[in-house]
């Protein structure tokens, strides 16, 4: 018919499912019939925090609070293949939290946390496809008297091929110089959009990262009399990762 034009596509799209995967290491959502694309979110986990430290030498004793854990990072991905079917699989692994240290007298460092990955689609034993999606994991802060190897410690994660959205994590803040009293330790790093974190010790042991992703606080150092297991402050540990899968039909 003259001057008839053609009808606009109108169809909005409805979320028919929400899987949300705390738990920590290989992971698996299930996708549910009518799924018609997949918005996968996916939280790195953070570093853990340093120790205080204290070190008696000829100059007399030197006092060092521990560094704060960076936070893990973020990405945002949406999967919309041309093969879908219901009881297929999204695999990911789902990063732990590092741990913070508890060494005597600061010198070793809290533990890195671990990446979170959307790995692949698999229908049974197949694969459909594979993935480079990664939240990339806050490295441990660095405690009072140890050395500096491989790299900054208390970096935040780096997000990596996300197709909507990457965001880093924030890095810990650096642990503060050696002085002549005891020193607080320092705050860890958020996880992006994520979970704070930890606070710096101010009296003993530094704070845990919030989930998802926030890093450990560091360490005070010389807590002897106030902390509970004596001698110098524990770093806090890093929160673990996560994945939010979201599904429309």
């Amino acid at each position: 018919m003259l001057g008839a034009s053609k009808a606009t596509n109108t169809r909005a799209y409805q979320l028919i499912n929400t899987g949300t995967i705390t738990s920590t290491g290989s992971q698996s959502y299930t996708i549910p019939a009518g799924t018609l694309y997949l918005e996968v979110e996916v939280w790195g986990a953070g570093g853990g925090g340093g120790a205080g430290g204290t070190s008696g030498g000829r100059s007399g004793t030197a006092y060092q609070g521990g560094g704060g854990g960076g936070g893990g990072a973020y990405s945002k991905h949406k999967y919309q293949p041309s093969d879908m079917q219901a009881s297929d699989t999204l695999n990911f692994t789902v990063g732990a939290g590092g741990a913070g240290d508890t060494t005597s007298g600061g010198v070793s460092g809290g533990a890195n946390g671990v990446t979170t990955t959307l790995d692949t689609h698999k229908r049974s034993s197949d694969t459909i496809a594979s993935f480079s999606v990664s939240a990339g994991h806050g490295r441990g802060g660095l405690s009072g008297f140890a050395f500096s190897i491989g790299g900054t410690e208390g970096d935040g994660g780096t997000a990596a091929n996300g197709n909507v959205t990457n965001t880093n994590g924030t890095d810990g803040t650096a642990r503060p110089n050696q002085g002549g009293s005891s020193s607080n330790g320092t705050a860890g790093g958020a996880g992006a959009n994520g979970g704070a974190g930890g606070a710096g010790a101010t009296t003993h042991d530094g704070a845990n990262g919030t989930a998802p992703g926030g890093g450990g606080g560091g360490g005070r150092s010389d807590c002897s009399g106030v902390c509970p297991h004596g001698g110098d402050g524990h770093g806090g540990d890093g929160a673990d990762g996560k994945v939010i899968v979201k599904a429309y039909g």
